[in-house]
């Protein structure tokens, strides 16, 4: 599991413990989930405040390739396999569009509020 930290650029990577508890605790964080299901992102809005976590689930057979292009909000945590959660922290207020390199159909807006 891989969490990434956003702000300007990107800050940090860190490798996590048990994903279960990793869930968790990004949640208990104030975290979202977003879960990727039927090549499609659900929910696909959501909000968090600055410094909150989105915590990106893929409950689809197979790999899909999380990003965002959005300034002040860039990173891709590669290719996600099946059963996978990866967890993304928001530094800077903001709308942050998420896509899947692989399914360009797929979209997502994350609004990072004050």
């Amino acid at each position: 599991m891989r969490a990434y930290v956003i702000g300007a650029a990107l800050l940090g990577i860190m490798m996590g413990g048990a994903v279960g508890l990793y869930a968790t605790l990004a949640e208990a964080q104030g975290g979202i989930v977003i879960v990727q299901q039927g090549i499609a992102f659900k929910p696909a809005t959501v909000r968090v405040k600055v410094g909150g976590q989105v915590l990106f689930r893929n409950e689809d057979p197979f790999g899909h390739n999380v990003y965002s292009p959005s300034k002040g909000g860039i990173f891709d945590i590669g290719l996600q396999a099946p059963d996978s959660e990866t967890a993304v922290s928001f530094k800077e207020a903001g709308e942050y569009i998420v896509q899947c390199r692989i399914h360009p159909k797929m979209r997502a807006v994350v609004t990072v509020t004050p």
